[in-house]
């Protein structure tokens, strides 16, 4: 995670239990990764991860699916920081 990306911006990850690494790479601002179904609907979310800092964000029972990834801090998701995450 950058100003303003996500690297890589499309996940694949199989049906269930899903784990992701999260590193901050960025220099000015704190990002988490969200993750939204095609509804909408808010399905889990990270913790704010500082500049320089990582985090293991795990999602018990995800089905498939296509989803959005995004980082909910003001401004983020609209500046670009918005991917797809592939389940199945």
């Amino acid at each position: 995670m950058t100003e303003f990306h996500f690297e890589p911006s499309n996940i694949n990850v199989p049906a269930g239990k899903a784990v992701f690494f999260l590193v901050n790479a960025g220099a000015n601002a704190s990002h988490n990764m969200i993750i939204r179904d095609s509804t909408g609907k808010r399905i889990a979310g990270s913790t704010l991860v500082s500049v320089g800092d990582s985090t293991v964000f795990t999602v018990d029972n995800i089905a498939a699916g296509t989803y959005t990834i995004f980082c909910d801090q003001p401004g983020h998701e609209s500046s670009g920081m918005i991917g797809k995450l592939t389940v199945g």
